[in-house]
């Protein structure tokens, strides 16, 4: 490409007058919201740590993972669903959010009992009233996020983050600080109550961007909308979970736990390379579900390969500087003892590489009707991950590890690319052009 064509290539990306224009410059706003999130989620996480201590901190992060896993069978598989169903009906937002709304109450009731029986459990005995405590967490989030889900069908992709991805955490980090300073020390149940409390606020706050907008006030109810048609999306959300997990879990089991502390610093360096492949998707996510159920096919394959192949040119060197220099970048950032997982980081970039490579094929296939399709993907990749995991980490460690999880990886875009081809009609990955 000539130098003025890339020139005016760039023009047309950021002018606001156009689609293209408004879909790059929402993308651009969301990875930028997501990089401060990110530098702020890692200060605080530094500062907690160490005013805490070890023990204190392991109890708060033990409690908040409990909340991640039951948050999402918790949300039923809504908030992904209703992009999906808020794009195809948009005169029906209002009637959508009231039907998700009873069944996530109902649902989150049930997942704060759950986590307030930790009271009665013997060997939860150093966190049992933090249980207590944050059991209304995914409550909260799950209610915050199918406001998101409507918000982001309308085209508020900056506007519906940021009480979740700034507010939220800054406030939280704010007061802590300020109880640091007075009590002289923090303790778990400071961090707990004061990240219970500060998840109200994202919530407040969506709660009025999305009766803000024009229309929002017809309650027109779309046929057909059954949880059953949700309940995929749950199986998947679960399965995702699974399938990020079982290489650090099954690695900790047959190689200790200082192996896993190598692996889990490699995993989270490369996760960032699908940094701006994340970011992408939070913008075409909705507009995929809604090109499709208008039938403009060609419209849909310009809408994904222009998207693949700016993420694919942004995400190339993130890929190649953490294959070339994993070994310095891990000693400067995590320290020599953390060094073992060069090669594992080397691996996984490369396959996160190859993830981007493929395109959005999952949330191709979910955002048109065919999330079963997607959910025996990955059902696929997390028995390959198993298998390739028994088989290669008493042998090879670390590295087996990170061999399994890529070769599970491309195993699922290969085979969900194969779908979408077949059954689509379409072409997902930076190939097509």
């Amino acid at each position: 490409m000539r130098p003025q064509q890339l020139i005016q290539g760039i023009r047309a990306d950021l002018r606001r007058d156009t689609e293209r224009g408004r879909l790059v410059r929402s993308a651009a706003m969301t990875a930028a919201l997501k990089i401060g999130a990110t530098l702020l989620a890692f200060t605080a996480s530094l500062l907690y740590a160490r005013a805490l201590g070890p023990h204190d901190y392991g109890l708060y992060a033990y409690v908040i993972a409990w909340t991640a896993v039951l948050g999402i069978p918790a949300s039923l598989g809504l908030p992904a669903y209703l992009i999906r169903e808020g794009a195809r009906r948009p005169e029906s937002l209002k009637w959508l959010l009231h039907w998700a709304n009873r069944r996530v109450i109902g649902a989150g009731l049930l997942a704060a009992a759950a986590l307030a029986s930790a009271v009665f459990i013997p060997a939860a005995a150093g966190a049992r009233w933090l249980f207590v405590i944050a059991a209304p967490l995914p409550l909260l989030g799950n209610l915050a996020a199918i406001r998101v889900s409507l918000l982001r069908v309308q085209g508020a992709f900056f506007h519906s983050q940021w009480p979740q991805l700034l507010l939220a955490p800054a406030s939280m980090l704010a007061v802590l600080l300020a109880l640091w300073f007075w009590q002289g020390r923090l303790t778990a149940t400071d961090l707990t109550v004061v990240m219970t409390l500060s998840a109200l606020a994202p919530l407040v706050i969506n709660e009025l961007q999305l009766h803000r907008i024009r229309g929002f006030s017809s309650k027109v109810a779309p046929t057909a909308t059954t949880l059953r048609q949700a309940l995929p999306f749950m199986w998947l959300g679960m399965l995702y979970l699974v399938n990020s997990r079982v290489d650090l879990i099954m690695l900790g089991a047959l190689q200790g736990a200082q192996a896993s502390g190598v692996y889990s610093v490699a995993t989270r360096a490369a996760d960032l390379v699908t940094f701006f492949l994340i970011a992408a998707n939070t913008v075409i996510v909705p507009r995929i579900a809604h090109l499709y159920q208008q039938g403009e096919h060609a419209k849909l394959q310009r809408l994904i390969s222009g998207a693949v192949s700016r993420v694919f040119l942004l995400t190339l060197p993130v890929a190649l500087v953490f294959a070339v220099f994993a070994r310095p970048l891990i000693e400067f950032l995590y320290g020599p003892a953390y060094a073992p997982g060069a090669i594992a980081l080397q691996i996984l970039a490369l396959a996160q590489l190859f993830n981007v490579f493929a395109g959005p094929t999952g949330n191709i296939l979910n955002m048109t009707g065919h999330e079963r399709l997607s959910m025996t993907g990955v059902g696929i990749s997390v028995a390959v991950n198993v298998t390739l995991n028994a088989l290669l980490i008493p042998r090879f460690g670390v590295e087996g590890a990170a061999i399994a999880t890529g070769a599970s990886l491309a195993a699922w875009n290969i085979l969900l690319w194969y779908w979408i081809r077949n059954r689509l009609g379409l072409r997902p990955s930076v190939l097509y052009q």
